[in-house]
């Protein structure tokens, strides 16, 4: 899956081309070598794809250019700038035209509401200034526009953990009870369809993290995995299908809507009589 080339990456697949022109290598081979696809490398050099830092020195060893990529990554990658993978996943979201997410831990970007995405944001990364945070707030809000476009909004379906609607972020339980709030109007609204896993489920194979998996009208599915760094995306058949295979299971799991529904709104008076 190729994205919408950025400044920064535009310039540093400029230099992954002429790197690999000099070595008088082909796409072709650069993908053997590093074992990923041809289309990968294409994206990389037309800066549609963002290039991992690991990869970067890989191709610095491969083509034996004396650190040039890696300057050029850092270039691209620096501190000033929001995490490539955060407007990737914007973009992903606008061309779908179904979304389906497991989320262990937090309620998912899509459906966070402004103080929940601030709290968790500040949370997670105590390193970020407010200016980041004020720039990823807004990015994180421009995205839901998405679940009331005009036209074939997507079919978004939501798994959580029952754990994930207890657990406060900074500015405590007022910030969850909006939180949940929200939640239940785009449940009432019919914009998402969301399903908790209960705390006593036992054990079940959503301990591999969470994930997204993006269906479009015109091109392959694509999933993507999250870790601290951000996501990684993956349009390799094998696990996008384990992806799915897995999402299926996770909602097997799950209780069904209507249920799920009735556990938010009662973890929800709850707070509401702690007042």
């Amino acid at each position: 899956m190729s994205l919408k080339a950025n400044p920064r990456r535009k310039t540093l697949g400029r230099k992954i081309a002429a790197a690999r022109s000099q070595a008088g290598m082909t796409q072709g081979q650069v993908a053997k070598a590093l074992k990923v696809v041809q289309s990968t490398v294409s994206a990389w050099e037309k800066g549609r794809r963002r290039l991992p830092s690991d990869r970067a020195a890989e191709l610095d060893d491969l083509f034996d250019s004396g650190g040039a990529i890696k300057r050029a990554w850092n270039a691209a990658n620096e501190p000033d700038a929001l995490p490539p993978w955060y407007t990737e996943v914007g973009q992903l979201e606008r061309e779908a035209t179904e979304l389906r997410e497991y989320q262990p831990l937090i309620f998912p970007g899509l459906i966070q509401c402004e103080s929940y995405t601030r709290g968790l944001l500040a949370d997670a990364g105590p390193w970020r200034s407010p200016r980041e945070i004020d720039q990823m707030v807004t990015l994180r809000l421009e995205r839901q526009e998405v679940l009331v476009k005009p036209e074939s909004p997507p079919l978004v379906s939501i798994v959580v953990e029952e754990s994930v609607l207890r657990r406060a972020v900074r500015g405590g339980k007022p910030v969850l009870r909006e939180q949940l709030e929200r939640v239940l109007e785009l449940i009432d609204k019919g914009q998402i369809r969301f399903q908790v896993i209960p705390g006593d489920a036992g054990c079940h194979p959503g301990g591999s993290g969470p994930f997204c998996i993006y269906t479009f009208p015109d091109k392959p599915i694509v999933a993507s995995a999250e870790h601290m760094q951000g996501e990684h995306l993956m349009d390799d058949m094998m696990p996008v299908q384990r992806c799915t295979t897995l999402f299926g299971i996770l909602q097997s799991e799950a209780l069904s809507p209507g249920p799920s529904r009735a556990l938010i709104r009662k973890v929800k008076e709850e707070l509401d009589d702690e007042e």
